[in-house]
């Protein structure tokens, strides 16, 4: 058996020694050659973001690079810059702009490039056309030419395969990749992926599928803990089947049918080499300057950095441990064949921790230790076997080449600490290696580039090149301990931890998480290791008020992504039940078992929908757009949106003195983003379909040009709508959300909502979005926006929610259930003070002097009160207004001096405005001698945009994120709003015979607060108001035509009642100019309180 090992390995050494990549040769001048090349040649689903790489013979001499090589997509050449690396050997290139997506690409050279000793160096080729050819994935963006490859649903390449330059072995992976993304829900669907043998019977196979990607690994083995080794290998020489069969896409097309033989090759008996990943200098002390750096492109080696704009360039982190290669039998190889390998499901290369901070500067704080936030050790878990090859040089016949590996493989990322394992934990499909392997001084030693590109807090895809160099010692003693070495250090008898969960327990950070759990919120358990995700069905049930709801009978769609298991019950959790989640038998890759306790949690009451007022639901976000209905649009070249409809314009009167209409600019969408519309409640999903929720393109004139194909994803309160094709610069779109009225709230016509024609909410009502109309009525004319598709942005768009602890039904009243435990606000010398705090999602409203009344303040005698009677006991609990909100923004990166052209140390934000309308507020007062009492009704608050400037074109609200005296991140911005109450109700008979002044009116938010990451991964931004004067909001209402002399000549003018005088404020109410009643109120500081939730980090769409 000795023997056998040492002859296997041999020839692998051999072959790898041949390769004298850092030899001298003294011998006459000879034409040079490119020997590396990333990508390689053929290589497909290339990031686009990645640099590319070519290594030569000699090293380069060239002054003409730039003129010299030509990288072009059939049609343009590409502009780059680029950086010789390891004095000339390699030549790292980075495109001035990112690729295109799906793209061909080929790399050449239009003059022979000039080498040391004057030696020319041709276009490099290896296989097909001259030059290298390479090919760029698909974009993750969501929408279908963008994303997908090719005009049909196939499978664009299996690795291995019997045509491939890598054919199959008895211990192979299969890896497809496919042109276009498959349903997440595919196995529900019928879709079937299996390996079979020559008598048909299913192989036993892991099978990963995530996107474009499909893997298939086949484990033999008699437990699960011996998959990837020794005896888990196909039967060589037989006949295999890889087959696919009625595989939905998620854009609604099938793969019907895929099937492939091969005809695995026999690789034992195999050999074990156990290959160190090498330390940079980093883990024992070295700074990044003095760190090891790559020979190919000058990268610190095996040091893993990632590139965002939400974290900013995070690392470089250093991976550490090491890889157990299983070698084929190479005697049983030809030279010029590739040398197949595996390494086993279950590795792990760990990483050190790195700090967490936001774009890079602001760092992040641990809520448990008030420290900043550590990843802990970054480990990545081999899901599959990888599979790879130790092969010939393909671009040179020179025996000093080095030779080429390639290694395909399939992995989880997750942290050690809660808040970014939760961030980033995943699966990441088809990660590929393309390196170079020589034997210095007995050590068998491997460099390679490999690119990951992870989804990062749900929200942006970022990037991290990683240069590995590992090592292996070549002596046959070394080789035989590897394969007990590797056994004993991939031994898993512990199973899968808890990290973290959402919503979390009752004493989770910050106390009220479970109440900011919402209809099509999943749940998310984050576990310390990768899952099984075969031994999820049957394993886990969700209690809902004492039913069991499982995946095996439907009613409840559980995904696993990483550690991560994510949860969602059919139709949604719903509010004011008790639900209890059991985990039982889940298992990870090596069939140890989860033990997690029963983890209970409910979401805020909102009542019996009978017993309770219901309200139409409206949209709290339109991104695109402004969600309200506007008139006068002007689409022309300067055009703008026009003004949201107000109750005072569609009675023809003008707003009150010194007031403007805010006119919307027509806004715009970046090609590769979908339209998301967020709304106020749970929505019917039936009643959004093609019919109702209507996208277009549009002439100037607002006149449809076609029907703008698409998917419509659904979620309970949110819906994202993907063009089939991206949106073209410049053009113009229009997307319509289709309601209309129903009956009407001032005739108490109380007509049910026909959601058969138009969109409407779970409770039946149809959507509103004319609330400055009448934010009672049930429904209204239909919303209408109009946008223009624009460029891709750098930027990373965050949607927030603020989900209020009281009003969670959103029908803008406090109903008797929604209770709370107020606190007495204190001073900062602890002293109480005589109101409470104000609760999330909140707005205190005090009394900023006394009510005047006809030209009577009352004097020194205090004569109103916001929330109860003026004449007796206070009641703090009633001076606050509840507000559900939604808020887009836009996180773009450091603040740039103008001046200095340096960063601040701030991350510039922008927000969307948008509107929210809030619960009532009602005042008291003394009107005649008697308390009265005065409503403001549902308000409407309106963010207002700002002047457009270069680097804000929308004009879209600005925000900064810093660190704060303690440390922690905060979030600052100044909030020019707009409010309205247009059921403004005063005690003075027949409304409309009044005029009020909260039409449009303005005032001005600073606002300040901490942001907070759970260890679940949201986010949390706190904002309260910090104005040196507090907003006031003077509430006036005055006579409003010649009608109204009778009534307020008849209640307001028996002045010698009230107040003993008021004869001219008498005269000049009736003549329309003077006020009725003045209410000053004002916001103090601190009274307003919002807290902002970012989305869960996974979801399960009810509707796909």
């Amino acid at each position: 058996m000795k023997y056998n090992k040492t002859l296997a390995l041999i020839p692998a050494v051999l072959l790898a020694a041949c390769g004298g990549d850092e030899q001298s040769i003294n011998e006459p001048a000879k034409p040079g050659s490119v020997v590396y090349s990333y990508p390689a040649d053929g290589q497909g689903e290339v990031s686009p973001k990645a640099d590319l790489v070519l290594r030569f013979s000699h090293a380069l001499s060239d002054d003409d690079i730039g003129g010299k090589i030509r990288i072009s997509d059939g049609e343009n050449n590409i502009d780059f810059s680029s950086e010789p690396v390891d004095q000339g050997r390699s030549l790292k290139i980075s495109p001035d702009e990112r690729l295109s997506p799906g793209t061909e690409y080929t790399v050449e050279f239009s003059e022979e490039l000039e080498a040391e000793g004057g030696r020319p160096i041709p276009t490099p080729n290896a296989i097909g056309p001259d030059g290298i050819q390479f090919t760029t994935r698909g974009e993750f963006s969501g929408i279908a030419a963008l994303d997908e490859l090719g005009s049909g649903f196939t499978v664009a390449e299996m690795i291995p395969s019997e045509n491939n330059t890598f054919r199959p072995m008895n211990f192979s992976t299969f890896r497809l990749r496919l042109t276009r993304a498959v349903h997440p829900e595919w196995k529900g669907r019928g879709g079937v992926i299996e390996l079979t043998d020559s008598n048909g019977d299913t192989v036993p196979a892991t099978v990963l599928v995530n996107g474009r990607y499909i893997t298939i690994d086949p484990c033999i083995a008699d437990s699960p803990e011996q998959c990837g080794r020794e005896d888990d290998v196909l039967e060589a020489g037989e006949t295999y089947t890889v087959s696919i069969r009625n595989l939905p896409g998620i854009n609604g097309d099938t793969l019907e049918e895929f099937s492939e033989e091969v005809t695995p090759r026999d690789t034992s008996p195999t050999v074990v080499l156990f290959q160190e990943v090498i330390d940079s200098g980093l883990n024992a002390g070295a700074d990044e300057d003095s760190a090891r750096r790559s020979r190919l492109n000058g990268e610190i080696i095996n040091g893993v950095t990632l590139n965002s704009v939400l974290q900013g360039i995070a690392g470089p982190s250093q991976q550490t441990g090491g890889l157990f290669a299983e070698l084929a039998y190479a005697p049983s190889f030809e030279a010029d064949e590739p040398l197949p390998l595996r390494v086993p499901k279950g590795s792990v290369l760990n990483s050190s921790s790195l700090d967490v901070r936001i774009n890079g500067t602001v760092p992040i704080i641990d809520p448990e230790t008030g420290q900043i936030q550590k990843t802990g050790n970054i480990k990545v878990t081999m899901l599959s076997d990888a599979t790879g090859y130790l092969m010939p040089n393909p671009y040179t016949d020179d025996q000093n080449a080095p030779r080429h590996v390639r290694l395909f493989m399939d992995v989880s990322m997750n942290t050690e600490e809660a808040q970014p394992n939760a961030s980033l934990s995943q699966d990441l499909l088809g990660v590929e290696l393309s390196g170079i392997a020589i034997v210095e001084d007995g050590v068998l030693t491997i460099d390679a580039i490999g690119m990951v590109e992870p989804n990062l807090l749900g929200q942006e895809f970022t990037d991290s090149t990683i240069a590995f160099r590992i090592e292996a010692a070549t002596d046959s003693e070394s080789a035989l301990d590897a394969a007990d070495q590797r056994d004993d250090e991939l031994a898993d008898t512990t199973g899968p931890q808890l990290v973290s969960w959402m919503p979390g327990p009752e004493d989770a950070l910050p106390d009220t998480r479970q109440d900011m759990q919402r209809p099509g919120d999943p749940v998310v358990l984050n576990f310390d290791e990768p899952l099984d995700e075969d031994s999820i069905e049957g394993n886990v049930t969700l209690d809902e008020d004492g039913v069991p709801l499982t995946i095996e009978d439907g009613t409840l769609s559980a995904e696993v992504d990483g550690t991560v298991l994510v949860l969602n019950p059919e139709g949604g959790l719903e509010h004011g039940v008790d639900y209890t989640v059991n985990i039982g038998g889940v298992t990870d890759l090596a069939g140890n078992a989860a033990s997690v306790p029963a983890l209970n949690f409910s979401l805020p009451e909102t009542g019996d929908p009978d017993a309770v007022t219901q309200r139409s639901p409206f949209a709290l976000t339109t991104y695109p757009g402004f969600p309200c209905v506007t008139t006068d649009v002007n689409l022309g070249e300067d055009g703008d949106h026009g003004y949201c409809k107000d109750k005072l314009s569609e009675e023809g009167s003008d707003l009150p003195e010194d007031r403007e209409r805010d006119r919307l600019p027509i806004t715009t969408l970046p090609a590769d983003r979908p339209i998301v519309v967020v709304f106020s409640q749970s929505m019917d999903l039936e009643t959004i379909n093609d019919s109702t929720f209507i996208v277009e393109e549009v002439d100037d004139s607002g006149n449809s040009v076609e029907t703008v194909a698409g998917r419509i994803e659904k979620n309970n309160q949110r819906v994202r709508f993907y063009p089939e094709k991206p949106w073209d610069e410049g053009k113009l779109y229009k997307y319509t959300l289709v309601s209309a009225q129903f009956g009407d709230p001032e005739t108490e016509d109380e007509s049910a909502a026909d959601c058969t024609s138009v969109i409407c909410g779970e409770n039946g009502k149809a959507f509103a979005a004319s609330h400055l109309l009448s934010p009672t009525a049930n429904g209204s004319e239909s919303l209408e926006i109009f946008f223009r598709g624009d460029a891709q942005l750098d930027t990373v768009f965050t949607p927030l929610r603020n989900l209020p602890i009281r009003d969670a039904n959103s029908n803008y009243e406090i109903d008797d259930f929604e209770t709370f435990d107020f606190e007495f606000a204190e001073n900062p010398e602890g002293v109480e003070q005589d109101h409470y705090v104000t609760p999330p999602n909140a707005s205190r409203l005090a009394m900023a002097g006394n009510a005047t009344v006809l030209g009577n303040d009352g004097g020194e005698e205090r004569n109103a009160r916001v929330g109860c009677d003026y004449s007796g006991d206070d009641c703090p609990e009633e001076k606050f207004i509840y507000q559900t909100y939604g808020l887009n923004t836009e996180v773009v990166g450091p603040e740039i001096d103008p001046e200095t052209g340096e960063e601040t140390g701030r991350v510039k934000v922008l927000l969307y405005p948008t509107l929210l309308v809030t619960s009532p507020a009602t005042v008291f007062y003394n009107l005649a001698g008697k308390p009265s009492e005065s409503s403001t009704g549902p308000q409407v608050l309106r963010m207002r945009y700002q002047e457009k400037t270069e680097d804000n074109p929308l004009g879209l609200v600005e925000g900064y994120i810093s660190e704060g005296e303690d440390g922690q991140p905060q979030f600052e911005t100044e909030a020019r709003l707009m409010l309205d109450a247009p059921n403004l109700h005063l005690p003075l008979g027949e409304l409309n015979l009044l005029a009020h002044n909260l039409f449009s009116y303005p005032f001005t938010l600073d606002l300040e607060g901490d942001i907070q990451f759970f260890d679940d991964g949201r986010m949390q931004i706190e904002q309260r108001n910090i104005n040196k004067e507090n907003p006031a909001i003077d509430v006036v209402v005055a006579g409003s035509s010649d009608e109204s002399t009778t009534l307020v000549g008849l209640v307001s003018c028996l002045g010698g009642v009230f107040t003993g005088s008021g004869t001219d404020s008498c005269d000049e109410l009736i003549e329309g100019e003077g006020s009725a009643v003045k209410l000053p109120l004002e916001i103090p500081y601190h009274g307003l309180y919002l807290n902002f939730i970012s989305n869960p980090i996974k979801e399960i769409p009810a509707e796909y």
